[in-house]
C-alpha cells in the first residue's frame, strides 16, 4: 500500500507542476492509472532501507540521498534499455552520471525525503491503515490487481506500436540517442517539439482509433519535450 499511495502523490505532484509549465492540464506518468511508480520504488524502499536508529539527522539525510541515487539510475537504465526510453537527462547538470542522476538532484531529494519520513509519512502510514481496516484487507489486493494489469497492458500496447514509430523516426539527429525530457534545462516553458515527435503524433492521427494507439498519443503529448530513436 505504500508503494501505491506515494505513486499517486507522486504522479498528483508530477500532473501539478508539468500542468502549469505548459498552461494546460497534464496527465503525467508512463502507465495509465494515475500513478508514477518511480515514486513509490524511491520511497518504499527509502522506508525499508534506512536504519530506522541512522543516528543523527545528518547520517539519515546522506543514507537517504545515496538510496535515491540507485533508484533514479536503475530506473532510468531499465526504461531505456527496456522501452528505448530516457524521460530524463541531466547530462548538462554538473556532477551527473551518464545523464541518469546528479548530485544537486540527488541532495534535493534527500531533502524531500527527510521531511516525508519525519513528518508526512507518519500521517500517511495512519490512512493507509485506516483504509486496509475498513476495507476488511480487500483494498490493497484490489489496487494491486488494477497496478500489475496497468503495467501487463501498457508494456503490450508499447511494444506493439514500436515499429510503427521507428518506421518514422529520422534518425539523422545526432541528439536523438533516446526519449528525453531535459527537466532541469526547462523548468519554466518546455522547448521547441522536435521533428521526430510531431511524426509519431501525425502518424497515431492517421491511424484507426485503438487503445494502444491512444495510450502511446497520450504519452507523446504530456511529454513535451521527448525524443525518439529507432
Amino acid at each position: 500500500m505504500t508503494f501505491i499511495v506515494y505513486s499517486f502523490i507522486g504522479w498528483l505532484w508530477e500532473s501539478f507542476y508539468c500542468s502549469i509549465k505548459a498552461r494546460h492540464f497534464v496527465y503525467r506518468g508512463f502507465l495509465l492509472g494515475p500513478y508514477c511508480p518511480v515514486y513509490g520504488f524511491g520511497v518504499a524502499a527509502v522506508l525499508l532501507l534506512v536504519p530506522e536508529h541512522a543516528g543523527t539527522l545528518l547520517n539519515l539525510y546522506f543514507n537517504i540521498v545515496v538510496i535515491v541515487t540507485i533508484i533514479e539510475f536503475v530506473t532510468s537504465w531499465l526504461l531505456e534499455k527496456l522501452f528505448k526510453m530516457k524521460l530524463w537527462d541531466y547530462t548538462h547538470v554538473p556532477l551527473n552520471i551518464e545523464g541518469r542522476v546528479a548530485v544537486p538532484v540527488s541532495l534535493f531529494w534527500g531533502v524531500g525525503c527527510l521531511l516525508l519520513i519525519k513528518i508526512i509519512n507518519p500521517m500517511i502510514q495512519e490512512g493507509i491503515h485506516d483504509f486496509i481496516a475498513s476495507t476488511n484487507n480487500l483494498g490493497p489486493i484490489v489496487l494491486a490487481g488494477l497496478f500489475l494489469s496497468d503495467v501487463l497492458s501498457t508494456l503490450f500496447f508499447t511494444l506493439t506500436t514500436k515499429k510503427e514509430v521507428e518506421a518514422v523516426v529520422d534518425t539523422s539527429d545526432p541528439e536523438n540517442a533516446a526519449i528525453k525530457e531535459f527537466r532541469l534545462k526547462h523548468l519554466i516553458t518546455n522547448h521547441k517539439s522536435s521533428i521526430n515527435r510531431t511524426k509519431v503524433l501525425q502518424l497515431i492521427e492517421s491511424k484507426p482509433k485503438q487503445l494502444k494507439h491512444h495510450n502511446l498519443s497520450r504519452i507523446i503529448k504530456n511529454y513535451p519535450n521527448l525524443r525518439f530513436h529507432k
